[in-house]
């Protein structure tokens, strides 16, 4: 405390985080959001992203957008991962995929496996010029390697559509089994479809736990497969042939 009350910048944001945490002293929000403006004006990273995200949320303080972006800006322009993260998902949200694009590679040039998918998915979704999957699966892979499972589901997708349904298979086995949805629903769907090595009560039980995640078109191919049983029409596959869905951007929760 002595060494910030004498305008230490680490001993303030270690300050602050005690308040905002309630370790070892009452929770107080406000004072520690005070506290990390004082840091962050001092030009501390960290407490600049911590303010920008408090500010953001509204975390025991008023919602500020427009400040938290300032501070998550100034946060990002020193190089801080997470700030660049947030940075590359603003700009992403209002049209600026250059400028996202080179938030997201400061970001995973540090290792950070969301800015990897999500510069895969700029590639993937031509929002830097034509669509380039090439590179798109180059960053997909980097992040599935260090084992981010959207970027699993990313790549089965794009197996389908190559027609490569052994790799989709893998791929998409590899995230349903840690619990990825969207991979549960399309595992499912290609065992329905007898595009997958898997048999029908497997298939079924994929979709259903898809749905049991919450996941809506898993829900509405439930009741489509109820609707058939109910008819007689159940064969073991699904017809119309089930389509593959995509996973959404990642992009930290600022």
């Amino acid at each position: 405390s002595k060494a910030a009350d004498s305008g230490d910048a680490d001993s303030i944001c270690v300050l602050a985080s005690m308040y905002r945490n309630g370790d070892g002293v009452p929770v107080d929000k406000a004072r520690a959001a005070s506290l990390y403006r004082r840091a962050a004006d001092m030009g501390e990273s960290d407490a600049q992203y911590d303010l920008a995200f408090m500010l953001d949320a509204g975390e025991g303080i008023p919602e500020d957008k427009e400040e938290a972006e300032r501070y998550f800006r100034l946060s990002a322009d020193q190089g801080d991962s997470d700030a660049c993260l947030c940075m590359g998902g603003i700009c992403f949200e209002r049209g600026e995929y250059k400028e996202a694009e080179e938030y997201f590679l400061t970001a995973a040039l540090k290792g950070d496996v969301k800015a990897e998918y999500n510069i895969g998915l700029l590639y993937h979704g031509g929002y830097l010029g034509a669509s380039d999957e090439a590179k798109a699966a180059e960053w997909f892979g980097s992040a599935a390697d260090k084992g981010f499972v959207l970027a699993h589901t990313m790549l089965g997708a794009m197996a389908m559509d190559s027609g490569n349904a052994k790799e989709a298979e893998k791929r998409f086995r590899t995230a349903a089994e840690q619990g990825e949805p969207t991979a549960m629903y399309n595992l499912g769907a290609m065992g329905l479809s007898g595009n997958a090595g898997l048999g029908f009560e497997e298939a079924v039980g994929w979709v259903a736990r898809a749905a049991s995640a919450g996941y809506e078109p898993a829900y509405e191919l439930l009741t489509r497969l109820n609707s058939q049983r109910r008819r007689g029409a159940l064969r073991g596959t699904l017809s119309p042939r089930c389509s593959v869905c995509r996973p959404g951007r990642a992009r930290r929760v600022c």
